[in-house]
């Protein structure tokens, strides 16, 4: 026997319990939790700012969307300029393509005959997709399904600058994709993809700047023998937050992919962006804890854990820490701690910490929803649509 639920119930759950908090002053206070936090206010300086400086390089910005998987702030990012967004897999073009983003890049190739198909039917359906290859097999998996459906796909070589994970690794490789691609009726080769993730999250400015003109020098190469051979790339897309004010000056890139920005996680606030450690962006996604145990002396108990962080060894940072020196750890699944310096006073249970997330991509992957803030007033929920998207 199927029960059929409760419509009001359903419909309560949509935006999870604080939605009744929207629009009540001091209501950040009030969060149920852990839930994740974003300062609107953060969130468009940091898109402004990005949009600002590839523009006045003359470059188109192409944020990456896995950053933070949410169509209302992809749909921010186009209305500040953005040519359109990139997506890491095919479950997140669709959910970002249901939203109205119109023009969507899938950065990871995918081999699935099934996936193959969904992609050429978000391009039936009207966005402007492009995809990635790194092997003629791919292309002529895609090529028969966008055949198939009677479309036409945008496709970039895929290369690999250095991370030896996917992309062509030679001049010889790049040549036989796109050869393949040439002689399939249905994709338009329109130039290369050269993300040089590796070198994202290097913390020195000077040897980060180095590796980059590398990838520069290498993608400069590439294309020469491309093109030598008869094939065109216009389009060529990369880069990182990481590097986004070091790639906007390499004269190599014709759009950049910077989506970690929006955000400004623990990770990137710890990078030399520009070479003079300004605060280039501001953080503007935190979790939202609160004490629930104070019994032990010197730390006490939160409720988020494990399942509500992600990194990769980096932790999170505590907004306004009850005391200098102040630490936060996850501990287990459910539960984080906060280890206080000697002599410190605990705070009382049920006060609520904010916490800047160490790596946002997956993080945001484990919520449904981002409260979006105004101050200390709740100002809006915004759905999570490509979370889990694959």
């Amino acid at each position: 026997m199927t029960t059929k639920p409760n419509a009001a119930f359903s419909d309560r759950l949509n935006l999870g319990p604080n939605e009744a908090l929207i629009g009540r002053p001091g209501s950040r206070a009030a969060l149920a939790t852990p839930c994740l936090v974003l300062d609107r206010a953060g969130l468009e300086r940091n898109i402004a700012t990005a949009s600002a400086h590839v523009r006045s390089r003359g470059l188109a910005l192409r944020p990456h969307a896995k950053s933070h998987k949410c169509a209302a702030i992809a749909a921010r990012q186009v209305q500040a300029g953005a040519i359109g967004i990139c997506v890491a897999t095919v479950g997140e073009a669709e959910a970002m393509a249901a939203a109205g983003i119109g023009n969507i890049l899938i950065t990871s190739t995918f081999t699935q005959p099934g996936k193959m198909e969904r992609a050429a039917k978000i391009a039936a359906a009207g966005c402007q997709l492009s995809v990635v290859v790194d092997d003629p097999g791919i292309v002529d998996g895609l090529a028969a399904k966008a055949a198939e459906r009677k479309v036409s796909l945008d496709v970039l070589v895929d290369v690999d600058l250095g991370r030896r994970r996917n992309g062509v690794a030679s001049l010889e490789q790049a040549l036989a994709v796109a050869e393949r691609i040439a002689a399939s009726p249905n994709l338009v080769l329109t130039g290369v993809q050269a993300y040089a993730s590796h070198i994202s999250h290097i913390t020195g400015y000077a040897e980060r700047l180095h590796l980059a003109r590398r990838s520069a020098d290498d993608i400069a190469r590439l294309r020469a023998g491309l093109a030598a051979a008869g094939h065109r790339t216009v389009t060529v897309t990369g880069g990182s937050t990481g590097t986004l004010l070091i790639d906007a000056d390499l004269d190599c890139y014709t759009e950049l992919q910077a989506g970690s920005y929006v955000f400004n996680d623990v990770e990137y606030a710890n990078i030399n962006l520009d070479g003079r450690r300004s605060r280039v962006f501001a953080p503007s996604l935190f979790v939202r804890v609160s004490v629930i145990g104070a019994n032990v002396e010197g730390r006490v108990t939160c409720d988020g854990g494990n399942k509500h962080f992600s990194a990769k060894g980096t932790l999170p940072g505590l907004m306004r820490p009850p005391a200098k020196g102040a630490v936060y750890r996850p501990d287990s699944d459910e539960h984080g701690i906060i280890e206080l310096p000697v002599g410190a006073e605990r705070p009382a249970l049920g006060s609520g910490f904010e916490l800047i997330v160490p790596h946002c991509d997956p993080t945001v992957n484990l919520y449904d929803h981002l409260h979006v803030f105004e101050g200390d007033t709740l100002v809006d929920i915004w759905p999570i649509e490509g979370r889990g998207a694959f």
